[in-house]
């Protein structure tokens, strides 16, 4: 192995760290980017006649941003999917070393691929190429424009409009390396016969005569700094990313109170509405290819456009009558008639009673859909490195027995595999590393459909003076998804050709016919994971929720007090990743808290507000999945609870501004530590980002002007 000088990185806990090859896999990350955003928000009415009025709206922003992260850590296996790489190269029929390489290392390397030249593998960070950079900007707009009104003495408010909205973003990247260049840059030999005509024979130039053609320049990848100006021009990839997004939408909507009946007016909604959406992603042509050290992305085209009608209604059956100081049914029914996975139908139905004024329950039963989005369907092929698989045909032989020794004996290349090692199938290092795949979007797609379930109950006790303000609520939820849109696991997908033989599963396998440089005849060489609907989700909970209000007049006349409290408590949650596999309860790990508490007290009087809001967050767990696989119990590795507060305060000196002064994180509540490489870890923060406060205590100010 080769590597350059090993550099010493601190890390956003003031740790260093070291790779495998003697380089920093993670030299240092950037936890939050500088963003500048502008944003424009218009609206205006104009009344055409008593009952007419047109509406118009408009918003635009743009957002600007950019980040930085350490240099690319480059491997040899990002140049040639063996990682070997040749320090020799035949000219007129002898082996001729590159003259780049220093002695000891040629001395040591052997011919590990059988080609007849000896070969290293290496890796460094290229700290010559710089950081890997990128500079974004986005635009968005949207304009609505509409007609609304009144209907049948104003028991009918309608509306019709359309809305027309544009996303575009253009982004530029820098730091990945050209991978077909710097192959042929690493294959130098001597200029015996001045080719490049500088009047030298001495020096080194690329063996490849094309490659010269077009302007190859030997690397030197032993030693920090080592890689010139010239050969960095040579193997930089500057990449793009170009995304164009919009959605169309006409609308009408007639809403009102039919008729009345004797405990209310009976209240209908209906409406219909057309929605066109257009996505297309672009990258640039190394980025498809894969040919920028890092894995292939396809370029991503599509659209849809689907047609809906509604109708809700609000039927009061009870009111003011013993038992029965309310009682009001509902219910609500869409249809939805997509152009990619056809018609499909949603519908709620509800009812409240209150037995007495202070007292009221709820419930709801629905069922809903969530058609696949553009990405989902039109995504193509992006490829990726799985690890950790296992083969199940890795050991068989040419006598064992049974229907998964069969499958795999029936699969290409096992046959000269096993000739070729004794009758029995063997894999080497770089067979399980060499595996890849493709993950894709699927144009067959159908619905996520879900059925959802609530029950509650409301407490108002308005005929006790004290407690006429407060309002408290507990509310029972239970939500499961089937048809839910995933891609099958690889080492799922394995199980099931060869040990189950589903022929779905083994079309998405494909074996090596040959031995291919250090792969074996037989190996896996791609697994594909399409999107399917096969998968299913369900949460199960109970949400708690107190508020309080009051004036303060015996204290501070003039100021007011309000409070409010709210506790999410998990009782279940689970998904099932693909088809036929087993529940995966996610209640109490990293993000989903098994117990979250969020609680806001505020004082205000006409010119000033104080606010304190704060947020409890119960002791969580690592992945279940992960720690079964490594021998330990559920809550083998946990973090403990965590509690932020936040505080602003306002002052309103007219009724045309507004200042505000505020922090966040006021006690300065650190985040707590998740080990690198577990599940929830967040690459360069050493925890949960996107769950915990990562920033620490933190202040802003701002103006709010209204014209």
């Amino acid at each position: 192995y080769a590597s350059n000088v090993t550099p010493t990185c601190t890390g956003v806990n003031g740790g260093t760290a070291s790779g495998p090859f003697g380089f920093n896999r993670q030299q240092f990350r950037t936890l939050a980017v500088p963003v500048e955003r502008y944003v424009l928000a218009t609206r205006g009415t104009f009344d055409l006649t008593d009952n007419i009025g047109a509406f118009v709206e408009g918003t635009f922003v743009k957002t600007s941003s950019s980040r930085a992260i350490e240099p690319f850590a480059l491997d040899s296996s990002d140049i040639i999917p063996s990682g070997l790489i040749p320090i020799e190269t035949l000219v007129n029929g002898v082996a001729v070393l590159n003259p780049l390489v220093p002695g000891p290392i040629a001395a040591a390397a052997v011919d590990e691929d059988g080609d007849g030249l000896r070969d290293i593998l290496f890796a460094r960070r290229l700290t010559e190429v710089g950081t890997r950079s990128s500079e974004s900007t986005r635009d968005f707009f949207r304009t609505v424009v509409g007609l609304e009104g009144k209907l049948f003495n104003n028991r009918f408010s309608w509306d019709v409009s359309y809305n027309y909205g544009q996303t575009t973003e253009s982004q530029t990247s820098n730091g990945q390396v050209n991978v077909l260049n710097f192959r042929s840059a690493l294959a130098g030999v001597p200029d015996v016969n001045d080719v490049n005509n500088n009047g030298s024979t001495t020096d080194v130039v690329c063996a490849d005569p094309v490659a010269r053609a077009l302007g190859c320049v030997p690397i030197n990848v032993f030693g920090q700094g080592s890689i010139t100006p010239e050969a960095l021009r040579y193997i930089n990839a500057e990449g793009s990313y170009n995304v164009k997004i919009t959605q169309q939408v006409a609308s009408a909507n007639l809403s009102g109170s039919l008729i009345d009946l004797p405990a209310g007016p009976l209240g209908i909604a209906v409406g219909a509405e057309y929605r066109k959406e257009t996505s297309r992603e672009d990258l640039d042509a190394l980025t498809n290819a894969g040919l920028n050290a890092g894995n292939a992305l396809p370029d991503t085209r599509g659209s849809f456009n689907v047609k809906e009608a509604f109708a809700e209604v609000n039927v009061p059956i009870l009111a003011d009558m013993a038992f029965f100081h309310s009682l009001n049914l509902r219910a609500a029914g869409r249809i939805s008639d997509y152009s990619t996975v056809g018609s499909v139908k949603t519908y709620s139905l509800g009812a409240d009673w209150a037995p007495i004024e202070a007292v009221r329950f709820r419930g709801t039963y629905a069922r809903a859909t969530r058609a696949p989005n553009i990405g989902e369907l039109f995504t193509g092929p992006s490829q990726t490195f799985p690890s950790g698989l296992a083969d199940p045909c890795e050991g068989i032989t040419l006598t064992t027995t049974g229907a998964l020794a069969d499958r795999c004996r029936a699969a290409t290349g096992v046959a000269t595999n096993l000739a070729a090692n004794g009758g029995t199938f063997t894999l080497t290092q770089a067979d399980q590393q060499g595996i890849s795949g493709f993950n894709s979007g699927n144009p067959n797609l159908d619905a996520e459909r879900s059925r959802s379930i609530t029950a509650g109950v409301v407490i108002n006790p308005r005929s006790i003076a004290a407690l006429r303000n407060l309002v408290l609520s507990a509310d029972y939820y239970n939500i499961k998804v089937s048809d839910s849109i995933v891609s099958a696991p690889r080492q799922f997908i394995l199980n099931q050709c060869y040990q189950q033989g589903v022929a779905e599963f083994c079309n998405l396998i494909t074996r090596r016919a040959a031995a291919t440089g250090s792969n074996s005849a037989g190996s896996l060489e791609f697994i594909d994971a399409p999107l399917v609907n096969g998968g299913a989700l369900k949460v199960e909970g109970i949400d708690f929720v107190a508020a309080y209000r009051t004036g303060l007049g015996g204290l501070l006349p003039g100021w007011n007090a309000n409070a409010r409290l709210a506790w999410t408590h998990i009782l279940d949650a689970y998904v099932v990743p693909s088809p036929g596999a087993p529940k995966d309860p996610f209640d109490g790990e990293i993000g989903t808290a098994k117990d979250r508490v969020n609680g806001t007290i505020a004082v205000s009087n006409s010119k000033v507000g104080l606010s304190f809001t704060g947020t409890w967050i119960s002791r969580s767990y690592e992945d279940d999945q992960f720690l079964a696989q490594r021998g330990l119990d559920d809550d083998a590795i946990s973090v403990p609870s965590r509690f932020y507060l936040d505080s602003q305060v306002t002052f309103t000196p007219t009724k045309q501004y507004e200042l505000f002064l505020g922090v966040d994180n006021l006690l300065d509540t650190k985040a707590p530590v998740i080990l690198s490489g577990t599940t929830f870890n967040t690459t360069g923060s050493d925890t949960a980002a996107d769950v915990y406060d990562i920033f620490g205590r933190r202040y802003y100010a701002g103006v709010r002007l209204r014209f």
